[in-house]
Parts: C-alpha cells; structure tokens; sequence
C-alpha cells in the first residue's frame, strides 16, 4: 500500500513535495533489513528487554516462521520514497476462550525522525488487513504503558485497550563463557 505524507513545514521549500509512504510484505531478501531494524528496536528498549534474554545468533528461525508453510509469523516494511524507517510484525495466536484465531502484532518500530508522521499508524493498518485476510477473530497488540504510538492509535481504529501484565520466564540459562 503507498500513500502520501505531507513533508514538515519546517523543510525547504524545493523538499516539501509530498512524500511516498510504502508499506509492504517482508520478504526473503529483506532478511538483514528485518534483522537491523529489530536490533535498533531491541537498542531502543534495552532495559525492558533485558528479562528476554539476549536473540538468537542465527536467523534460522526467523527465516523459517516468516517464509517457510506453515507460516507462524508476518512482517512488513515501511518505506518513504524508498529508505526503510520502520516495521511490524505478528505472530499467529489462538484463544481457547473465543476458539478462534487471533494475530499477535508486536508493538511496530518506527525510526526516530519519521514517529508521528502517521507511519506506525499504517503499519498496524496492515496488520490489521492481515488478521481480516486470514479469517481471525481479533488483532491483539501489546505495548508498553509509556508508548505514545499505542495510545494514538486507539482512536481512529477504536481500539479496546485491556491493562495486563505481562511475565517472561526464560527457558534457557545463558551460557556460561
């Protein structure tokens, strides 16, 4: 999907023509890109992600649950006019309770100079696209309290916001050099 976004005011006036905004699938060749933007999100929230533990050294998994049947996960890109500044993604889920499926979104990273240019809101737009295409019953996105883009985009998508607390248990020690 490509939309326009209004370049700032601030800007000269030879680069205030609008601006292209993409957002599209993942896919294979855009592996080291994920991987890039997912450390600079992990970066930016090291002290939250610290319970987690640190990522796989490989990308094998991330490989196979993107592109390999049965497909366990889905990612998207945002460009603007072809420089990447942003994702999401989701993970398949399932609710004993509704017995139905549901999509998982990860809370979208957007870099720094585009958040608030309505990016993030696209990104879960198309999350959002996903879960009606694939027949789920509900979008779920979790987010931490202080995420100024979570709370934005409970308005215009009418969004239920449900207060929970969230508990991570490693299941791996880590090892011991």
């Amino acid at each position: 999907m490509t939309l326009q976004l209004a370049a700032s005011d601030s800007a000269p006036a030879a680069a205030r023509e609008p601006l292209r905004l993409t957002v599209r699938p993942v896919q294979p060749a855009d592996a080291q890109t994920l991987i890039a933007l997912c450390e600079e999100h992990a970066d930016s929230r090291a002290l939250e992600r610290r319970p987690y533990g640190p990522p796989r050294a490989d990308a094998m998994e991330l490989m196979e649950v993107l592109f390999e049947p049965p497909f366990g996960a889905w990612a998207w890109l945002a460009e603007v006019d072809g420089a990447v500044v942003g994702y999401a993604s989701a993970t398949a889920g399932f609710s004993m309770l509704e017995r139905a499926y549901c999509l998982q979104l990860d809370d979208p990273y957007v870099r720094p100079a585009w958040r608030g240019h309505g990016v993030e809101a696209e990104l879960f737009r198309q999350a959002l696209y996903a879960a009606q295409r694939f027949g789920c019953l509900n979008l779920q996105c979790q987010s931490p309290l202080w995420s100024e883009a979570a709370r934005e985009l409970d308005a215009p998508l009418r969004a239920v916001r449900v207060e929970a607390v969230k508990y991570v248990v490693r299941t791996q020690t880590e090892a011991v050099v």
